[in-house]
């Protein structure tokens, strides 16, 4: 019995220190495209609702 929760414990632990900062890394860099694609879509649908001034 020490056995087996020694190795879950050892199993736990791996996942917490290599397997979980991956997935935080992950998801924040998902989340960082996924904002600046929205901003650039935004922006793009903005300008193209604005009339030229340029041309006056």
């Amino acid at each position: 019995m020490p056995d087996q929760l020694n190795h879950v414990l050892s199993l736990l632990a791996h996942g917490l220190l290599t397997e979980l900062p991956a997935q935080l890394a992950t998801a924040a860099i998902v989340a960082a495209t996924a904002g600046a694609h929205r901003y650039v879509r935004r922006r793009r649908t903005r300008n193209r609702d604005r009339p030229d001034t340029d041309d006056v």
